[in-house]
């Protein structure tokens, strides 16, 4: 095929195929992706999963492709919903290019309204109900959304959404009447994924097709065939590793086992599923993986288990070692498309590996010279276009690769800091107060910004706590001006962040102090402050 070259305004160049120019209004770091990648099956060209997904649909509709609680659907009755679903979006003016919120429980009914959106052309935000209501409607103004798909009892989460709200049932009970499989492109956005964000406000990773295919195939690589074939998928649609839960198995004609919404907090009930299901892989936090254990989950030899999202710990890598099953420690930021690197674990030795097929991985100092310890840097196909309608903080994160064959190539500064053994990798901490909580990225910079718009606060600090029994998000903060009693404060700063943060960031404790702790150097002795909220 012939490309055509254009400069995107930074000095680099990109590339898209002749009448295919990049839509007007499409701001995401002010590029276009330069690469292009296909996969053939049984000789087929295959560029995106959402034809991927159509491709089993026709090779094998009478397969099953999904298993949940008593029922299962076929790749066939699944196709006609997707359809369903396709058509009435069509009919609500949904277009190529568009953004779609979806704000559904986990279900078939869910994984139908995804890949329908994927069969016009557009991309799905996910939204999760259990948000603030003032957080869902600033997310579907940001990335400009053009309807939200949704689910009984989200009424009161979309209650400030301002774009039309369509009900998914409705959507699967139209009927099909327009052409699906094979409209969206690789460099088309698949999903915008928002992520906590250190200014107040939540950022969105716009990742295209073509990043979730790398990724999907280096993953496929990566595990055992056997791995493919019944996945369990039990991870919010809002936790991007969802995306492996449910695109591997579809698009290689394996079986996605749906866990019930209602078990989403109840291990001993996800633990009984997999122990009697026997999913082939199951993947989840070190948190997760703990309350499975402790719950009793029955792992067998022949199933593959994916630990990642949180630091291991040494004891945990220890117990999964011991299980008849593989298990793997997997490393990845959302900015570089779910995950990067890979660790087989054998034994309570911790570390993140190196790099799946799909990614490149870089130590550099801080004049970005190669070292043995220092910031992670992660190239490849994988690298997301950026966050969406953010040009300045894309261009501060997502940096040239200049050792990218690809021109325009770039790489994802991801603010941990490793080092080196061997081929591998050892994560040592991060270089900024961007934490994990259970999984969920946390930028503590968003608590603190939203806590400081609270009058009668001048200024705050968040930070994680390790009670020996379970991590938690604390703040201080201090007193301003105005004259207001400790009591009052910490009500207005509660609710504050109650009314525009999920709920994972919520603190714990909230303390009012006269002034914060610093160390030599001026800056906030956060070391002094953990060890007031542990007397």
């Amino acid at each position: 095929m012939r490309w055509l070259a254009v400069a995107d305004g930074r000095g680099r160049s990109s590339r898209w195929p002749p009448g295919r120019p990049p839509r007007a209004g499409r701001h995401i770091g002010g590029r276009v992706i330069t690469d292009r990648t296909s996969t053939e099956m049984d000789g087929h060209p295959v560029d995106t999963l959402e034809q991927r997904f159509w491709f089993q649909v026709r090779q094998g509709p009478d397969r099953v492709a999904i298993r949940e609680s008593d029922h299962q659907l076929t790749y066939g009755e699944l196709g006609e919903r997707v359809a369903r679903v396709a058509s009435a979006l069509h009919d609500q003016g949904v277009r190529e290019g568009d953004h779609v919120g979806v704000c559904l429980g986990r279900g078939s009914d869910l994984l139908a309204v995804l890949l329908g959106i994927w069969s016009v052309g557009a991309a799905y935000v996910p939204m999760d109900s259990k948000n603030p209501a003032t957080r869902l409607a600033f997310m579907a103004v940001d990335v400009r959304l053009r309807c939200v798909v949704a689910g009984p009892g989200t009424g009161r989460a979309l209650a400030e959404v301002t774009v039309p709200v369509v009900d998914g049932a409705t959507l699967l009970a139209a009927a099909p009447r327009i052409d699906t499989g094979g409209v969206g492109r690789p460099g088309d956005i698949a999903y915008i994924i928002y992520t906590s964000g250190s200014t107040g406000q939540p950022k969105g990773v716009a990742v295209t097709h073509r990043n979730l295919a790398s990724f999907i195939d280096a993953t496929a690589e990566l595990l055992p065939a056997a791995a493919h074939q019944r996945v369990l998928f039990s991870t919010p649609l809002s936790f991007d590793i969802a995306g492996l839960e449910i695109f591997l198995p579809l698009t290689r004609g394996g079986t996605c086992v749906v866990a019930p919404q209602t078990w989403l907090m109840n291990s001993r009930s996800l633990a009984e599923l997999i122990s009697s299901a026997q999913p082939s892989l199951v993947q989840a936090t070190p948190t997760g993986w703990r309350l499975l254990l402790d719950a009793g989950v029955r792992i067998t030899a022949g199933q593959t288990l994916l630990c990642g999202g949180e630091d291991l710990p040494r004891a945990l890598a220890a117990e999964l070692a011991g299980l008849p099953a593989v298990a793997y420690n997997m490393y990845g930021p959302t900015e570089a498309t779910i995950w990067s690197t890979a660790w087989r674990i054998d034994g309570d030795e911790v570390c993140i590996g190196g790099p799946m097929r799909h990614a490149t991985v870089h130590v550099l100092d801080d004049d970005l010279n190669p070292t043995d310890e220092g910031e992670l840097y992660i190239g490849g196909p994988a690298v997301a276009e950026g966050y969406y309608n953010r040009r300045e903080l894309t261009a501060r994160h997502f940096l040239p690769d200049p050792w990218s064959p690809v021109p325009g190539a770039r790489m994802y500064a991801t603010g941990d800091i490793v080092r080196r053994r061997g081929a591998d990798l050892v994560w040592l901490h991060r270089r900024d107060s961007q934490v994990k909580l259970h999984g969920v990225r946390i930028e503590l910079g968003e608590i603190e910004a939203v806590a400081v718009e609270v009058p009668g606060v001048s200024a705050a600090v968040a930070l994680i706590h390790d009670d020996a029994l379970h991590l938690f998000v604390a703040a201080s903060v201090i007193a301003g001006a105005v004259p207001v009693s400790a009591e009052d404060v910490v009500r207005r700063v509660v609710g504050a962040l109650r009314d525009r943060l999920p709920a994972s960031m919520h603190p714990r404790e909230v303390r009012v102090l006269d002034a914060l702790p610093l160390s030599a150097n001026g800056k906030v002795d956060r070391g002094s402050l953990a060890r007031r909220v542990a007397a």
